[in-house]
């Protein structure tokens, strides 16, 4: 079951941190398309590899669990946030905002928590 599980949540990870990327370059800055399409493809290969290291249960250094899963929580929680007030609430023009600027930073800043937590668990059981 975990080797079919294994792409498929690697892939969703991909598109997902691919969207948040580009949408947030897009919006924020004045990047031409090919450097907002570059910086987001880096990122996404980076959660994807982040994720398939997870998945696998393998060991990973501390930066690369720090920064794969700041990018993916705060993906989750930026896709979450921007899509979902235009699907529950139609009617508000403003519901994308709370993606921007509220669920993506706490996104991020909980997935480099946790990614950290995670790298130290990891190190300490090997230790022992």
């Amino acid at each position: 079951m975990i080797h079919i599980l294994k792409p498929i949540i690697s892939v969703l990870m991909f598109l997902t941190v691919l969207f948040f990327i580009y949408t947030m370059l897009t919006i924020t800055t004045h990047f031409s398309t090919w450097l907002s399409t570059a910086l987001s493809l880096g990122c996404g290969i980076l959660a994807f590899w982040f994720t398939w290291q997870l998945v696998s249960g393998k060991k990973t250094n501390i930066l690369i669990a720090v920064t794969g899963s700041s990018l993916i929580l705060g993906g989750l929680c930026f896709t979450a946030g921007f899509l979902g007030p235009m699907f529950f609430a139609k009617d508000t023009s403003q519901g994308p905002m709370i993606g921007i600027f509220i669920a993506a930073p706490v996104g991020v800043i909980l997935g480099a928590i946790a990614g950290y937590v995670y790298a130290a668990r990891q190190s300490v059981a090997t230790n022992d």
